[in-house]
């Protein structure tokens, strides 16, 4: 009942009673005013005078490299398109694909939807709170730099693209891209002036919903992209479905206060993020909140799957960060690629260097939302990160890496084990005794003796040392010990970019749930299994007796409904240490088997080898 209510207590409200809140705020709550993040999505820019529209023709600018390939829009010289082709890190390359791919059909990796291309929701959009400045810096077309609408970049070689764009009141607009062909980092310099003089507060769209765009519907273990940014020393995060209020026309607008050193937008497993040259103060995000029609029905859980109600469409947002920046020509880092650790990691010194000062960009990877919980995970998930990536050098297959990393990890509790079945064995011995002392007491108490009288003072030192010949924490010891890995490595499984996508066996997808539900059943029935022959603590009345036997199948009811959908590569860790543990329990119990009394034989001869019993 713990797990279930703290369960319940992470994931906040159901959707009918925020429905219910959010009704209720907004019959009750003045509408607030609009802030500039507001006004970026709800407003659209005016039109531009003809004077500003010049003769600049309309391009697209396409820049691809083995890495990337990115699309910048001369009008507004945002970004249209953002394909992710290779994840790179320190141990080698590989092509990722956007999800659901198969090896007949490879979907693209595009982080950027088609419904933030219509709403012209694009990155590298700028909001100044100057309408004028607005008006000309998103709506009009840039002089382009380049002369050629496609770069190619081989590794090694860098490009730099000028976008520049002027109009009425002095406005000048400059934005000096440069891209690298063998990184994810580019270069943002931005140049915003009216009058000849420097716009302050001006702020960098990033986003909309920046993510693998091929996923076909959300869930808590597939989410939908969130806000993330490094504000006064802590990482926050904000999702479209539970962080934001929406007003009457489904638009709403947050703000975090603090020292900025980089923000962005992602979703589990790609990112893109602004780290501006010097610290700025607050950061601002807008989210718009839609419906999106699906492109195949789907069950949202266990019950619609058993009842076989699908959905044809679920709630979607397109929710934006705006970046504090310099406008005076001072260079921002785009980072735009995959959240692999083992690259996010080996970033951190580069671009600390590059900013002068310490960034974590590692933090992009969500170790828990919950800080404290993160200061354990954290730690914990790292190094089951680096032993997946190093038994899968042998395996070359993270199913089977995982079946051996939990071989290794359920032979090092084995002792532990022991001592646990050991426990519990001799508690269940000295359990008639217990309730003998027990019996004893009711009785005595019946009588109108004090617990303080010399006999019941006795029977209570008795009891005592009972209870500590077979102490119960000596039992559930392994169980202590399991559990911060399961949470670490139920991490480590949703966090590794090389997890993702990687088949064993049926499954296509270890960081996806089972498409045939096959594990999940196997899974609660092993623990049926698990539990059934693994030592308890002593039952002494009938009633403890009915809990236990409850307990061992409403347990696992209650887990196969937690962990429905949940990724395979964790359900593969947690069914095979299952097995692991049934095995090392038959052995337990043949080894601690407690001997039996000789039993009495009838026979027609005395054997010659017979001792003579005085």
């Amino acid at each position: 009942m713990a797990v279930l209510f703290g369960w319940t207590y992470f994931f906040g409200p159901s959707p009918a009673e925020q429905e219910k809140q959010q009704q209720s705020a907004e019959t009750s709550a003045p509408a607030p005013s609009a802030s500039p993040a507001e006004q970026a999505v709800t407003a659209p820019a005016p039109p531009p005078t003809a004077a500003s529209q010049e003769s600049n023709p309309d391009r697209t600018i396409t820049i691809r490299s083995h890495l990337y390939e990115a699309k910048i829009d001369a009008k507004g010289a945002v970004a249209t398109s953002w394909i992710i082709l290779k994840d790179k890190n320190p141990y080698g390359e590989r092509e990722v694909y956007g999800d659901g791919s198969t090896k007949s059909e490879r979907k693209p990796v595009q982080l950027i939807s088609e419904r933030a291309r219509e709403a012209r929701n694009l990155p590298f959009a700028i909001v100044s709170g100057d309408a004028a400045v607005d008006s000309v810096a998103n709506g009009v077309t840039y002089r382009v730099s380049e002369p050629g609408d496609m770069v190619e970049l081989a590794a090694g070689e860098e490009r730099k693209i000028d976008f520049t764009v002027s109009g009425p009141d002095g406005v000048e607009v400059v934005k000096s891209f440069t891209f690298r062909g063998d990184s994810y980092i580019s270069d943002l310099a931005l140049t915003v002036s009216k009058g000849g003089a420097a716009v302050p507060n001006v702020k960098l769209a990033v986003g909309a919903s920046i993510g693998d765009h091929a996923i076909n519907n959300h869930n808590f273990y597939h989410i939908e992209s969130e806000t993330v940014a490094a504000v006064g020393g802590h990482i926050i995060r904000h999702q479209g479905y539970y962080s934001f209020e929406f007003d009457a026309n489904n638009q709403a607008s947050l703000r975090d206060e603090g020292a900025v050193d980089w923000a962005g937008v992602s979703d589990a497993y790609f990112a893109m993020v602004a780290i501006p040259a010097v610290q700025t103060q607050g950061v601002e995000y807008s989210s718009f909140k839609y419906e999106h029609q699906t492109v195949k029905p789907f069950f949202d859980g266990i019950f619609s799957w058993i009842l076989r109600t699908e959905k044809t469409s679920e709630t979607r947002h397109l929710t934006t960060a705006y970046v504090p920046v310099t406008s005076d020509g001072t260079v921002t880092k785009i980072f735009t690629g995959t959240k692999d650790y083992f690259l996010l990691s080996e970033l951190n010194e580069s671009l600390s260097a590059s900013v002068g000062r310490e960034i974590d960009i590692e933090d992009l990877i969500n170790f828990s939302n919950y800080r404290v919980i993160r200061y354990i995970t954290k730690p914990l998930s790292v190094p089951i990160l680096y032993s997946l990536n190093f038994l899968n050098g042998f395996t070359h297959n993270y199913g089977v890496a995982i079946i051996v990393f939990t071989f290794f990890f359920y032979s090092l509790l084995f002792p532990l084990r022991w001592s646990q079945s050991k426990s519990f064995k001799k508690a269940a011995g000295n359990a008639p005794k217990m309730k003998e002392i027990q019996d004893k007491i009711k009785a005595l108490q019946k009588k109108g003796v004090s617990m303080e009288a010399p006999e019941m003072r006795q029977l209570q030192m008795e009891q005592l040392k009972l209870t500590k010949d077979a102490l119960p924490i000596g039992g559930c010891l392994p169980m202590l010990l399991q559990f911060p890995l399961l949470i670490a490595f139920y991490t480590a499984v949703t966090v590794s970019l090389a997890i993702r996508q990687a088949d064993f066996l049926w499954l296509p997808d270890l960081s996806a749930g089972d498409p045939y539900h096959v594990l999940e059943f196997a899974f609660a029935a092993s623990m049926v299994l698990a539990m059934k022959f693994t030592p308890t603590s002593p039952t002494v009345t009938p009633e403890q007796q009915m809990q236990q036997k409850i307990m061992m199948y409403l347990m696992p009811a209650m887990m196969l409904w937690i962990m429905w959908q949940a990724p395979s590569g964790l359900l593969v860790y947690w069914f095979f240490g299952n097995i692991v543990s049934f095995g090392q329990q038959l052995v337990i119990n043949r080894l601690n088997k407690t001997p039996e009394p000789a039993k009495q034989e009838i026979v027609d001869a005395v054997p010659k080898n017979a001792k003579k019993v005085k």
